[in-house]
């Protein structure tokens, strides 16, 4: 099925929608954050350990320059020697790597949340169409992000510009300070300009972050006939729940007239509605309603209170006032305990005088 325009998807996805999209692959993604995270990763690890990297590169450094070696220098000679090198760098070198994959791991959990999906990993053989690729490389996804790598990138360049600037006197006095000094200035400087970077990253990738999840909801956005349909599939046709509804309220009916036999009284007004009272002042604080109904329920239960020899009182007024705002079950107010007191005295004098 063809896609809607845009125009007419107005109605901001459900949570069914969001599940949907994860569950194919379509999550909010950003290639800044997780670089951000990664340099940042980068810049203190390198802080934490420049002592015993600066120990490590001048040994290298010195053992180079040296070409010093105390057994014969052969061909296994030198395969030792680059094993041994090769195992001393990795091992210097672990923690970086380690650091900036953990980062770069996190960053994308922070942006798109743990998702995992296979679909998204299928292969799709539309995408090997020329007409497909340069559809994406002209769409409008690909300008904005051609304008902001552009942007990003002007904004690099004069944060490192302004900061070289300022330096310019100090790279200048190089040239009288020892090799030591030097490399400890040029150090600094580089340190300096990356954390200056470093930030600025930090900043387009928060202002990524939130452009790349408004951009993604927006292109999950609904039509009001998607999401009705989504409401229908999940709660059901309405022929079905007024089905549901009617069973459901049938089973009350008959569930609630079976209590009518127990019943003291019944008030009624006189054809349109009809309320069973009960009262047990061992039992209850006040008489309670055991059924109500109105046309052809009040005619049911006059009908089996008179087969049970139930009195039926007609008070048009104390009926109607029962039946709106007593349910089936609950006591009546305190308004009405006197209507009903006499009503109950009335039938239980009766009572005793046959």
């Amino acid at each position: 099925m063809a896609d809607k325009p845009a125009s007419e998807k107005t109605e901001q996805p459900t949570a069914d929608r969001l599940r949907k999209a994860r569950r194919e692959g379509q999550v909010p993604s950003s290639q800044e954050l997780p670089t951000a995270l990664m340099i940042l990763a980068l810049l203190g690890t390198t802080a934490m350990m420049a002592g015993s990297l600066w120990e490590w590169f001048t040994t290298q450094a010195r053992r180079g320059l040296m070409l010093r070696r105390g057994g014969p220098f052969d061909i296994d000679a030198v395969a030792q020697m680059l094993r041994d090198g090769a195992t001393d760098a990795l091992t210097t070198l672990a923690p970086f790597f380690a650091t900036a994959a953990l980062a770069s791991v996190l960053g994308s959990v922070l942006v798109s949340g743990l998702c995992v999906s296979p679909k998204a990993l299928s292969w799709k053989f539309d995408r090997l169409l020329p007409s497909v690729g340069l559809r994406a490389l002209f769409s409008p996804r690909s300008g904005m992000q051609l304008v902001t790598a552009l942007t990003k990138l002007a904004v690099l360049g004069l944060i490192a510009y302004s900061y070289l600037h300022n330096k310019l006197g100090e790279c200048m006095a190089l040239s009288s300070a020892t090799p030591l000094a030097a490399m400890t200035v040029i150090f600094q400087m580089i340190f300096g300009l990356v954390a200056r970077i470093t930030i600025a990253l930090a900043v387009i990738a928060v202002v990524d972050v939130i452009y790349q999840r408004w951009s993604w909801r927006r292109s999950l956005r609904m039509t009001r006939q998607e999401v009705k349909e989504e409401r229908r599939t999940h709660e059901g046709s309405p022929h079905v729940k007024n089905r549901i509804l009617s069973i459901h309220y049938a089973i009350l009916r008959k569930r609630m007239l079976k209590q009518v036999p127990l019943a003291d009284v019944i008030v009624v007004n006189p054809t349109h509605v009809a309320v069973a009272l009960k009262y047990d002042a061992a039992k209850m604080q006040a008489p309670v309603a055991l059924a109500k109904g109105a046309d052809y329920l009040c005619q049911k239960i006059k009908e089996i209170a008179r087969k049970h020899n139930i009195p039926i009182v007609e008070k048009p007024e104390l009926a109607r006032t029962l039946y709106e705002t007593v349910e089936v079950g609950e006591a009546i107010p305190e308004t009405l305990y006197v209507a009903v007191a006499e009503i109950l005295a009335t039938i239980y004098r009766l009572r005793r005088q046959r």
